[in-house]
């Protein structure tokens, strides 16, 4: 156990002893238990006095950051230990770490496990005496944030989506047929599924080249991503169009089968729109474009650059926002984005794209209401 970890678990017991009067009186780390040639060790076990002249044992799990998974390992360890115990022995078991998920924190008390993080949180609980202190997790670094949700391993991210919505009766996949899906390596598919899993989003079987993965949680993926998507920032340019009422999506379809030679794919509520009609008229159409295309696009087309009024808006982007294009079957040629990114693009909160968001994502995504 370092200094880091020494200096948490006095924390914890600091907190303990300020709550409830608890004191310890006997300190032991890296404690050997059960089958020695099992080597089995538990990180802390302290020996307390109450406050009422009894004892108390604490059997101390230590994590640094503490997710769903991570919290699964450190329960069946724990329990493993209290197995061990004489049954005249009053144990305690306890998960210590730095920051405790909100998830992490509800298996712990689903499961009867005591713990603590340096937000202040304490849920302790033994005889008589309970402790209940909530507060909100300290924020880990944004690392994991950052490389889940932008270039290669977003794509990961959209086509583990993407093959939850295609088979959701089962789900599972391996990770070469995420690499294929995603345009990405293996290497990226499998360094993006571990993170995922250490965040509880995915569950796996098997092991080496036959391991297989799937989504266990697609609406808290989808909400995880949509909490980086709001706060991204992009190169976007708007435009203006005559079209006669009702048919400004088809005019700009036309222009862009007729005169864009990449990629492009249109987003947002006139594409969300047609998929699952709630509005009544779209006013402006969302169209993704290659870096750099707009101008070139815009002035093909026939198209007005308007700082007001624009109805038309061109979004620059690549990798995942052009994956899994689909073609509308009352347009033909047309390229419509994955569902995915359209809902995605819904979230920008303008005019009534908040109520079409909520419907699209019952309806077309078969996902529940965003929390």
């Amino acid at each position: 156990m370092d200094n880091a970890d020494v200096s948490l678990l006095h924390d914890f017991t600091g907190s303990l002893q300020r709550t409830t009067g608890f004191f310890t009186e006997h300190e032991e780390v890296e404690v050997q238990f059960g089958d020695h040639r099992r080597n089995a060790r538990l990180d802390a076990l302290l020996e307390t006095k109450t406050p009422d002249g009894g004892s108390c044992v604490l059997a101390i799990e230590m994590k640094r950051i503490a997710y769903p998974r991570d919290v699964r390992m450190a329960i069946s360890h724990l329990l493993e230990y209290r197995a061990t115990v004489p049954d005249d022995t009053r144990v305690e078991l306890c998960v210590v770490a730095e920051t405790i998920s909100p998830g992490s924190r509800d298996e712990l008390r689903k499961a009867g496990i005591n713990y603590y993080d340096q937000s202040g949180t304490l849920y302790f609980r033994h005889r008589t005496w309970l402790v209940d202190i909530e507060r909100a997790p300290i924020r880990p670094a944004r690392k994991k944030d950052i490389a889940l949700f932008s270039g290669a391993r977003e794509q990961v991210v959209h086509a583990l989506l993407h093959h939850w919505y295609e088979n959701v009766d089962d789900g599972y996949v391996t990770g070469g047929a995420l690499s294929f899906l995603s345009h990405t390596s293996t290497y990226t598919v499998s360094s993006t599924m571990q993170a995922l899993e250490q965040l509880d989003f995915v569950e796996s079987k098997g092991s080496g080249p036959s391991q297989r993965r799937r989504l266990r949680d697609p609406a808290a993926l989808l909400d995880a991503w949509a909490e980086e998507w709001t706060r991204r920032r992009e190169v976007k340019t708007r435009w203006y169009t005559y079209a006669p009422s009702g048919l400004l999506t088809d005019r700009v379809i036309e222009g862009f089968v007729r005169h864009a030679r990449q990629e492009w794919a249109l987003t947002g509520a006139a594409a969300a729109n047609a998929i699952v009609p709630r509005l009544t008229n779209v006013d402006r159409v969302e169209v993704i474009v290659q870096p750099g295309e707009a101008e070139h696009l815009a002035y093909a087309i026939g198209l007005s650059q308007a700082d007001k009024g624009a109805n038309v808006v061109m979004i620059e982007r690549t990798g995942a926002s052009l994956l899994f294009l689909d073609e509308h079957p009352e347009r033909p040629h047309s390229r419509f984005a994955s569902r995915f990114i359209q809902y995605l693009d819904l979230l920008n909160g303008y005019g009534r794209n908040k109520e079409l968001a909520e419907e699209f994502r019952k309806h077309a995504l078969k996902i529940g209401s965003r929390k």
